[in-house]
């Protein structure tokens, strides 16, 4: 059987010789590469002329970090799989992991087995990231979809007391007003001058009993509580 090629980037001597000895008890990983640093991992793979299956870099070292080198492999190598090491599972650090689009994120306190059965959930195409971190990518997701749903049309209409007064393009403004958008932003994605918006602003004021821009968003934003 032919093994899955594999390159460890770890400043660490410790850690680094325990990975590489984690990942050569498997079957079906063979370690091609130590290396301590991001740009080493570039250099690498670049004089090789290889192309490791898996890179598996520590999020901190020096010369380049793990998530510079992350970003760069993916770039140009898009089909390998890198997975970042770190000992943080702060919010910060879970940001940046999923920003660089790595195949997953492994805490240096994991487990033996739960490494090992990482690195196999990775060979099937599968992202793989603590528990933490999925928790809080779901909640940023809840977040995202309740800002949607209390941008849409329809959940405005509901909370105007089903004005008929309105026309089209006054709800259009109205709900590109509640997303937080300017006055320029609103007349470039509705192909109209930014005249025509602050036109149209002012009927909406009157219709609404209203004074000024200030007055419907503090509407608005009492649709959310």
């Amino acid at each position: 059987m032919s093994k899955h090629t594999v390159v460890v980037a770890e400043s660490q001597t410790l850690f680094r010789d325990m990975i590489t000895n984690f990942v050569e008890d498997m079957d079906e990983f063979s370690v091609i590469g130590k290396l301590t640093n991001g740009q080493e991992v570039i250099e690498f793979i670049e004089e090789k002329e290889i192309r490791p299956y898996l890179c598996l870099l520590d999020i901190h070292m020096p010369v380049m970090d793990g998530l510079a080198c992350a970003k760069k492999l993916k770039t140009e190598y898009p089909d390998m799989k890198v997975v970042l090491l770190s000992a943080y599972d702060d919010e910060e650090s879970i940001e940046t992991v999923l920003s660089v689009c790595a195949d997953g994120y492994i805490l240096k306190s994991s487990g033996l087995k739960e490494f090992k059965d990482i690195l196999r959930f990775i060979t099937e195409g599968k992202f793989v990231a603590p528990q933490k971190l999925v928790q809080y990518f779901s909640k940023r997701l809840d977040a995202l979809l309740q800002i949607e749903r209390e941008s849409s049309l329809h959940f405005i209409k509901e909370h105007f007391a089903d004005r008929t007064d309105l026309n089209k393009r006054e709800w259009q403004i109205i709900q590109l007003l509640k997303k937080g958008w300017t006055n320029r932003m609103i007349a470039e994605e509705l192909s109209i001058s930014e005249g025509t918006v602050k036109n149209y602003l002012s009927l909406v004021y009157k219709k609404l009993d209203i004074k000024n821009r200030v007055e419907l968003l503090q509407m608005l934003s009492k649709m959310t509580g």
